[in-house]
């Protein structure tokens, strides 16, 4: 699909896969550090991270695709949402080999 330089792209995809992105990571960082704590406020935490990284993958991919406005921003919700998938693969790869990733609180 070849972009016409003459028609104004949409930057706004670019800046909202962007964002996402990061919130994305802020979410993860969040997650991680309350994963010993099980109860709504974890819950939350992880739900809010998930939608963030699909939010960002689904945004981001669609504006690289659609648009060749805010480009740089695309790819770093890209990147920061494939982080996440690559730490969710990692932590299920351990738990499946009897890790605990909560630690040693065990919750509460």
């Amino acid at each position: 699909m070849e972009l016409e330089p003459a028609i104004e792209q949409p930057q706004w995809r670019g800046w909202v896969g962007g964002t996402l992105g990061v919130l994305s990571a802020m979410l993860l960082y969040a997650s991680f550090r309350w994963a010993h704590h099980w109860g709504p406020r974890a819950d939350a935490l992880v739900a809010a991270w998930a939608l963030a990284s699909l939010g960002a993958l689904t945004v981001s991919i669609w504006s690289l695709v659609t648009s060749g406005a805010a480009r740089s921003l695309a790819r770093l919700g890209v990147s920061l949402a494939l982080v996440s998938l690559l730490a969710l693969t990692i932590v299920a790869l351990a738990v499946a080999a009897g890790g605990n990733p909560a630690g040693p609180c065990g919750g509460g």
